[in-house]
């Protein structure tokens, strides 16, 4: 049986660690909370794809760590997040901003990286010849595929959508499909969405893949 604190492999849990009240004087923490009532309690909400208490010491150890949580983190709240099971990343990183926004909404202050980190990603969507369908690999990631619909690749990066499709088709970084089949991006598709903080973005391009396919585009998203 698992423990409430292990996570099954390819799934994520939403934690919640309580920070110490003098976190409210960091001017980068409570500039993303104008609401927080005087007296309420403070706190970090994440996702990890690791038991929380091991991620709750890497915090503290300062291995990929949040300065917040290193600096005034004094425990889990394992109490909190009793009711969201283990789940796909998209799904978990949205119960994060909920819950987030929930407490937000109760007056304590909060840091959850979906909603507070800098909006510094993007999304993108690269048209692909349709030759890439000749590619078994790509025929049966797309079961539901409707003749003469779209064939794109999704992806997620920290540079420009411009930069990125650049990198692709140079063969920096890139995808096998992207580079060998990507025609060019189409921005109607994902400008208005940018920009958005990484976990944010990460998230958006399993959705977004996930809701091409279900129009019938064929997707190749890693």
């Amino acid at each position: 049986m698992t423990d409430a604190h292990e996570v099954p492999s390819g799934l994520c849990r939403v934690y919640v660690v309580a920070l110490e009240s003098e976190v409210m004087s960091i001017r980068k923490f409570a500039q993303k909370n104008a609401g927080y009532r005087q007296g309420q309690p403070s706190y970090f909400v994440d996702v990890t794809d690791i038991a929380v208490d091991l991620r709750f010491d890497q915090h503290m150890h300062g291995i990929k760590d949040n300065a917040f949580v290193r600096m005034y983190g004094t425990g889990l709240r394992p109490d909190f997040t009793v009711d969201f099971p283990p789940s796909p990343f998209g799904v978990a990183v949205e119960q994060e901003a909920q819950f987030a926004r929930s407490l937000r909404e109760e007056g304590c202050g909060v840091w959850a990286p979906v909603l507070d980190a800098p909006e510094t990603s993007n999304v993108y969507v690269i048209r692909l010849d349709e030759a890439v369908l000749k590619n078994r690999g790509f025929r049966e990631a797309n079961p539901g595929y409707l003749k003469d619909s779209p064939c794109v690749y999704v992806g997620a990066t920290a540079l420009s959508p411009q930069a990125r499709f650049a990198n692709h088709k140079s063969g920096h970084k890139a995808n096998w499909f992207a580079r060998t089949y990507g025609m060019a991006l189409l921005p109607d598709i994902f400008a208005h969405l940018n920009p958005m903080t990484r976990q944010r973005a990460l998230a958006t391009e399993i959705a977004l893949a996930q809701e091409l396919r279900q129009e019938g585009f064929a997707v190749w998203q890693n």
